[in-house]
């Protein structure tokens, strides 16, 4: 599955230092409420993303979501497989509303969502099986931070699986991904704004991705294109 061995080149970054833990707009507020409401309309995602979990995680292991937004995928999750299931998002009205969402679905109590820094996460060495983080990881201020702590949380031989959009995706392929989600007409063209304009422009190519793992210890990596061709599969190992 892995197809890459990486040596490691980590580097410390200096004592003390802090980012701002996302890029551009906080979603906070109204936006993420806006956010939460449309991603109520694409629940097929989130079906894919818990089975590609599901079949990387034993029963009764620890999975980590990274930036979980409205807490969908984590919900999805909970629904169909005995494991533990930690959310960490930096929006304290994400962890509000996928709380919330959790609790109406039934699993509230199979889910702890916290709020806090990806690039300084507040857990021990070790603590999760799995990590998976979907759509966010483009907007994180720190990314080799980032890496750096999925790695340090993540037990021995664990796995780490992130998706996201990719720089170069075409607009074909986005307008095709768009589609396939069968909104109305106006949230249409909004998804196809926000891609082609706010979401590429923050966007990371494959290179990016291979340098900026050189400098964790993660042990090997695959990167996949995406099934709609608009994205990346990043596969890691510790």
């Amino acid at each position: 599955m892995y197809n890459t061995e990486l040596t490691d080149n980590s580097k410390t970054l200096p004592k003390g230092a802090k980012t701002k833990g996302y890029k551009g707009l906080a979603m906070e507020g109204l936006v993420a409420r806006w956010y939460d409401k449309n991603q109520r309309k694409i629940p097929e995602q989130y079906k894919t993303w818990a089975k590609m979990v599901a079949e990387n995680v034993a029963d009764g292991g620890s999975v980590l979501e990274v930036a979980p937004g409205p807490g969908f995928l984590a919900i999805e999750l909970a629904q169909r497989e005995n494991c533990t299931i930690v959310g960490l998002d930096i929006s304290k009205t994400f962890v509000e509303i996928a709380q919330k969402n959790a609790s109406e679905a039934g699993v509230g109590p199979a889910i702890e969502f916290r709020q806090g820094d990806v690039a300084h996460m507040p857990f021990d060495d070790e603590t999760f099986d799995f990590i998976i983080s979907t759509a966010a990881f483009k907007n994180f201020a720190d990314p080799v931070g980032a890496l750096r702590e999925m790695c340090r949380v993540l037990k021995a031989n664990g796995k780490a699986l992130i998706i996201d959009m990719r720089r170069d995706a075409s607009d074909e392929a986005i307008n095709d991904s768009v589609k396939s989600l069968r909104l109305t007409r106006m949230d249409s063209l909004m998804m196809k704004w926000t891609f082609k304009y706010m979401l590429k422009r923050t966007a990371y190519t494959k290179n990016q991705f291979i340098d900026f793992i050189s400098k964790t210890k993660f042990r090997r990596y695959d990167i996949r294109d995406s099934a709609d061709l608009i994205g990346f599969e990043i596969w890691l190992e510790k």
